[in-house]
């Protein structure tokens, strides 16, 4: 069944608006704290976080028709807030999976293809750092890097990028990418792992989502940005994995999908995306070698 052009024309609308409050939420800060390239560094950044958005619900569209899915086109979501000015985007299903194999695959596209342009965009701009600046904020927050973008600052520039490093906004985009990537590929309810966690473990997928919202309370004590977004998962309802076919087995194809998909998630997964800025400090004073004893006073 053809898409309906009015949903087309919602969701090419819904895009530009995405695409302008990305814009909007990384550049509007930047060029009021003065810096001369913030609506340029904001529109790269934009074009890169975009792309990888669109390559991944195209990802799961173009799967979902070849399987049958009734569903309609993606939903982008425009939300002019940091830290990314984006909720992403949602395709709502209009039928049910005929088959593990579809949920899998269906899942799984996605990411893999939102993947691949978020490891295209680090390989391609991560090498071009940018100064750090001499003078940062007593409260400035510092990125932790993905496996990825380790692996591949160590291959092209002999080393693995410091916390402060500043990199080319098309390198931010990547790596955000690389953040909704991994947490996309949680094996939870309705998110794209939970559905390649469903289509292995159909019998085990119900309790295994309550258990991961359990470890999101738990990660709180670490990163309380964990209890917000599990409190979001439960309140959507997302939590619920979609009920699939349990005794139909899944194709040689698709399990080296899942294979991929977890080497994938092995790679973007970040447990704490962003710390403070008295890391630095602390791994400076642990590293540091002690300081040499005082002698002893043997007088008197």
């Amino acid at each position: 069944m053809p898409a309906d052009p009015r949903e087309v024309r919602r969701s090419v609308l819904l895009f530009l608006a995405s695409f302008a409050s990305v814009w909007v939420t990384s550049g509007w800060p930047a060029a009021a704290a003065g810096i001369e390239t913030a609506w340029t560094d904001g529109l790269m950044f934009a074009a890169g976080l975009m792309g990888i958005l669109l390559a991944h619900e195209m990802g799961h569209y173009v799967v979902a028709r070849r399987h049958g899915f009734a569903l309609s086109p993606p939903w982008f979501l425009p939300f002019p807030l940091p830290p990314l000015g984006t909720l992403g985007a949602v395709i709502r299903l209009r039928s049910l999976p005929r088959s593990r194999t579809a949920l899998l695959e269906m899942g799984a596209a996605g990411p893999l293809a939102g993947g691949v342009v978020a490891f295209a965009l680090l390989a391609l701009f991560l090498p071009h750092f940018r100064p750090t600046p001499a003078d940062l904020p007593a409260d400035a927050v510092y990125f932790n890097d993905p496996l990825m973008a380790k692996l591949l600052g160590l291959l092209l520039t002999g080393e693995v990028p410091a916390l402060d490093a500043v990199y080319h906004p098309l390198a931010y985009a990547g790596w955000a990418g690389c953040l909704v990537t991994g947490i996309n590929l949680l094996p939870l309810g309705q998110l794209d792992g939970g559905h390649v966690f469903g289509a292995l473990f159909p019998r085990r997928a119900r309790w295994f989502s309550r258990l991961l919202l359990a470890g999101a309370v738990v990660g709180a004590w670490w990163n309380t940005g964990w209890l917000v977004w599990g409190a979001l998962v439960w309140l959507l309802g997302a939590w619920r994995p979609l009920e699939v076919p349990p005794d139909v087995p899944l194709t040689r194809r698709a399990r080296w999908v899942a294979a991929a998909t977890v080497l994938l998630f092995v790679l973007t997964f970040m447990p704490a995306p962003v710390v403070g800025s008295d890391l630095p400090t602390l791994i400076e004073k642990l590293s540091a070698p002690p300081p040499d004893e005082a002698p002893a006073d043997l007088s008197g």
